[in-house]
């Protein structure tokens, strides 16, 4: 079947049946982490302190991430629980390497982003038309400001979409381009203003050509940037990964071209990240089905241009998600960024501004999975997890034989380990 008819018919079955739509989910791209170390004696460089074990919680590994909550409060890093509607915990400080007790609350810790208080995994709710379609005429939107849903009822001028780009900037919330109804991909969007409740449409003059699940969406802090994606219409020949894109400046409501100049390949997917001046593209497909991409590019929206990024030496993979507590890409303060591949034996750290790359043996943590990480200034702060100690693989399915099922044992880490990074 060509390429362009299994995407359709993908995305028909996910419209029919209702199934959500994993690329509608609030993915925010990693930004800078304004933290800062609060250790005066930050201790050795460039090797692994073992976090205490006196007085450390259970691991979490196996806890819904909405019952749990590990963040970082500005001084202590907290790992709580929800049982019987009350948050427990323990707190760690990192200048002490000691643990203590928190007070029971009814309230996750203060500074937990996640979850949302009625449990949603994404700071806006759309309506639905009875499938993966979202509507944009009635939507609550997460007030970060009030700490309260802010529902607005008012003319979206869009047509019901899944796969679209969104961003929430401050008081504005973006939706751009998307699959509709009728197996048409857009190209337009809108922006919706919580202080004034009202939307307006976005200028098609400029805008990038349709598409959807586009590979990068950013707010640079002044302009919306949509990079990469794919189309996928009716027309067999025309479903491809796509190379470019565009700038959004809602103030001016006007696109701008990016340089396609030392762009990386056409793709979708991959690795994104924004450290506060660059956005840093890596990996992907360049197509449904597709090879996986193993280079990418640093663009500097300032001036306009592409640098091509290599893969990190080692082959490490770089982890593709970044949601909620199980966070894997973070960016220092100095827009450096730090890579934590699962089954943890190395850590990838990028200089976006030179396009190089560092690696940090870690081969104390025992290749776990599932764990908590923080990065407060340059100190790296992991902690529990769980570790594969027995895996069966299914082989290649026979036929008339019996289907097989994969399992695998594990084994879970009560411990952490903290380091800070060399310059």
């Amino acid at each position: 079947m060509a390429s362009s008819a299994v995407l359709e018919l993908a995305l028909m079955l996910q419209a029919v049946a209702g199934v959500a739509d994993p690329a509608q989910r609030f993915m925010p791209v990693p930004a800078p982490a304004p933290l800062t170390d609060p250790c005066r004696d930050r201790g050795p460089v460039g090797r692994w302190v073992r976090l205490s074990a006196d007085g450390a919680p259970k691991s979490l590994h196996d806890a819904g991430w909405l019952d749990s909550a590990s963040i970082w409060n500005g001084s202590q890093m907290v790992i709580a629980q929800r049982r019987d509607g009350k948050w427990t915990g323990t707190a760690f400080d990192p200048c002490a390497n000691a643990w203590a007790p928190i007070a029971e609350t009814n309230e996750p810790p203060p500074g937990a982003p996640w979850p949302f208080p009625d449990g949603q995994d994404r700071p806006f709710r759309p309506s639905y038309d009875g499938s993966s379609f979202n509507a944009f005429d009635k939507i609550s939107v997460w007030d970060f400001a009030r700490k309260a849903w802010l529902a607005v009822t008012a003319k979206a001028g869009l047509s019901p979409r899944s796969h679209y780009a969104v961003a929430l900037a401050g008081r504005r919330f973006f939706v751009w381009g998307g699959w509709g109804k009728g197996f048409s991909v857009l190209g337009d969007g809108a922006v919706l203003d919580l202080g004034r409740k009202s939307w307006k449409k976005m200028s098609a003059a400029g805008a990038p050509s349709p598409r959807l699940e586009p590979a990068a969406v950013v707010w640079t802090g002044s302009r919306l940037l949509i990079w990469g994606g794919r189309t996928g219409t009716n027309v067999p020949s025309s479903a491809h990964a796509l190379g470019d894109g565009a700038l959004y400046d809602p103030v001016a409501d006007r696109w701008k071209a990016m340089s396609a100049e030392h762009a990386p390949a056409p793709r979708t997917g991959g690795t994104v990240v924004w450290t506060g001046r660059k956005l840093v593209v890596f990996g992907g497909a360049g197509d449904v089905s597709g090879p996986q991409q193993h280079d990418g590019g640093i663009y500097d929206p300032a001036a306009d241009r592409w640098a091509t990024l290599d893969p990190p030496p080692g082959d490490v993979a770089l982890p593709h998600g970044n949601v909620g507590p199980l966070t894997r890409i973070i960016v220092a303060p100095d827009g450096r960024v730090v890579f934590l591949p699962d089954n943890i034996d190395r850590v990838a750290v990028l200089d976006a501004d030179r396009a190089s790359w560092s690696i940090v043996d870690a081969a104390e943590l025992g290749k776990r999975n599932g764990y908590r990480a923080f990065l407060v200034g340059r100190r790296l702060i992991i902690w529990g997890g769980s570790t594969v100690v027995a895996e069966h693989i299914c082989p290649p399915p026979i036929p008339g034989q019996p289907i097989c099922d994969s399992w695998a044992e594990t084994a879970p880490h009560h411990d952490g380990w903290m380091i800070v990074l060399p310059k």
